[in-house]
């Protein structure tokens, strides 16, 4: 792709929206300007691309802002259409959530990605409290089957985790700053991915329990690797990056990098959402399973309240199965 364009994906793009920005088309040689910032695209154009398994359209990087606004209108836009089923409520706001999470993987370092995830977690924030139902359609919502890979399952699990966490956080009426916080540790926690060798990245959907002891020392780098990548850099939030070193900690001593022994009521929170999310979404497991599981493989890991604190939102917002 030619220097001084992003890509955006086509999921996020919504019929009968002013678009703002130009769109355009990369062809095998050349990108050509594909729709106008005065116009919107259309359902047909829409159901074109996808007939042609275009899945990425392009913007002038110069325009990344007007971009955004889109997104909050198409958002905003689907959120108070009633005609609308969850389901397609819920595609749109993963298309956009996904596509965060795909440049904070890709580009971990820049503050434009570190600012997508604020704006990101702000519309997750913002949506879910609108609609109890939206967390159960983005956990729903599946991968298509040809563009399923390790790299957007881990975008999905960056959503799922950032997701739930916010809404749990709401579940335990933590304060709406915390809220902020985990939502954007959600996106982020697992963004030593995309910087490591294969074989590593393998580990992630692989159980602890079956892997071995050099293979377990890899892994438990990664919340360390992740914080690095933000500890130095001005505009991160010192509560993220502490959530992003603390998510695979457990009450205890149990856990990693550091074999914290206590953890609090939000750093259990996203602990606990990376982990029910993991087994999902990484380890292809049933949700029910995993719920029933839960207090009986993490018992010790978090507090029991918390656990059933936990079980009972998922409950509550239709996770169980």
């Amino acid at each position: 792709m030619d220097l001084g364009y992003l890509p955006v994906r086509l999921s996020t793009l919504k019929p009968s929206i002013q678009l703002g920005f130009n769109l355009y088309l990369q062809l095998p040689h050349k990108t050509i300007k594909y729709i106008a910032s005065v116009d919107d695209i259309e359902i047909i154009q829409i159901e074109n691309l996808k007939l042609k398994k275009v899945r990425k359209l392009f913007i002038d990087d110069t325009e990344e802002n007007k971009y955004q606004e889109y997104i909050d209108r198409c958002l905003n836009t689907t959120m108070s259409d009633d005609s609308l089923s969850t389901d397609k409520k819920a595609e749109v706001v993963v298309g956009a959530s996904e596509a965060s999470a795909e440049r904070i993987m890709t580009d971990p370092h820049s503050q434009k990605s570190y600012d997508s995830a604020q704006n990101t977690a702000g519309q997750l924030i913002n949506v879910l409290s609108q609609n109890d139902e939206i967390l159960k359609g983005i956990f729903d919502h599946k991968l298509d089957e040809e563009s399923d890979n390790q790299e957007a399952r881990m975008h999905k699990h960056a959503v799922n985790v950032s997701s739930l966490c916010i809404s749990f956080g709401e579940f335990l009426k933590l304060p709406k700053e915390t809220i902020e916080q985990l939502g954007v540790a959600g996106l982020f926690h697992d963004v030593a991915f995309g910087q490591l060798e294969q074989n590593v990245k393998d580990l992630f959907f692989k159980p602890i329990e079956s892997t071995s002891s050099e293979e377990l020392i890899a892994y438990k780098e990664h919340p360390k690797l992740g914080g690095e990548i933000l500890q130095d850099k001005e505009f991160a939030s010192k509560e993220v990056i502490n959530f992003i070193l603390t998510h695979e900690e457990r009450q205890g001593g149990n856990g990693f990098p550091n074999k914290i022994s206590k953890l609090d009521l939000a750093q259990e929170a996203l602990a606990l959402s990376c982990f029910y999310d993991q087994q999902v979404t990484c380890f292809n497991l049933d949700r029910k399973e995993v719920l029933k599981e839960l207090a009986i493989s993490q018992l010790g890991n978090f507090e029991l309240t918390t656990i059933n604190k936990f079980k009972e939102f998922i409950i509550k917002v239709g996770l169980k199965s």
